[in-house]
């Protein structure tokens, strides 16, 4: 899985995967004194679609392990509530698409690997600077959030900047998702 790569321009050496793909992002520049916190703190402004998205995440992966386990002392409870889950599924599918997709941010080209990533900002971000993130892909692959320190912002012309930044905090769930979609990204290659 780790491969060594060369950048070109900065002759730099990673030890992780990368991959650059379209993600909905939301950041907030933090002080020092909180970077170190739980990414999830409610002191963190983490967007509502996110929140929605997140929590939904976090039933799937809840509710799957307690089928499995279901699924060994009744099979056939275990198919009703399976079939449960299903409709539950379409209902808030339906719900997703009618009204959280108009609240979404459009996705941007962000470059990740589980231990950093790279996105385009409308302003210089001084290096050092730490900052709260928000990562969703709009596959609903993942939704993670996460501290992280800006390492480069640089000019790139006609407003942009492009900033770089690896983890600080970051649930050790959440380096598993974006590890499994890094390699599910470079297999199809």
């Amino acid at each position: 899985m780790e491969n060594l790569q060369h950048q070109s321009a900065s002759a730099e050496r990673r030890v992780m995967s990368r991959i650059d793909a379209a993600l909905r992002i939301n950041y907030q520049i933090i002080s020092d004194d909180v970077a170190l916190n739980d990414p999830y703190d409610p002191n963190f402004v983490l967007p509502r679609y996110f929140l929605l998205l997140a929590e939904l995440d976090q039933f799937d992966l809840a509710l799957n392990y307690e089928l499995e386990q279901l699924t060994e002392k009744d099979q056939q409870i275990a198919r009703i509530l399976s079939l449960f889950n299903q409709k539950l599924n379409l209902i808030t599918g339906s719900l997703y698409d009618a009204i959280v997709q108009s609240m979404l941010p459009v996705p941007e080209h962000v470059n990740f690997s589980e231990s950093g990533f790279s996105f385009h900002s409308d302003r210089e971000i001084q290096e050092g600077t730490y900052i709260h993130v928000t990562l969703s892909h709009p596959e609903n692959f993942f939704h993670i959030a996460a501290t992280a320190q800006v390492v480069y912002s640089r000019d790139e012309g006609k407003g942009k900047f492009r900033t770089g930044a690896y983890f600080i905090t970051l649930h050790p769930q959440d380096r598993v998702k974006l590890a499994e979609c890094v390699d599910l990204e470079q297999s199809k290659d």
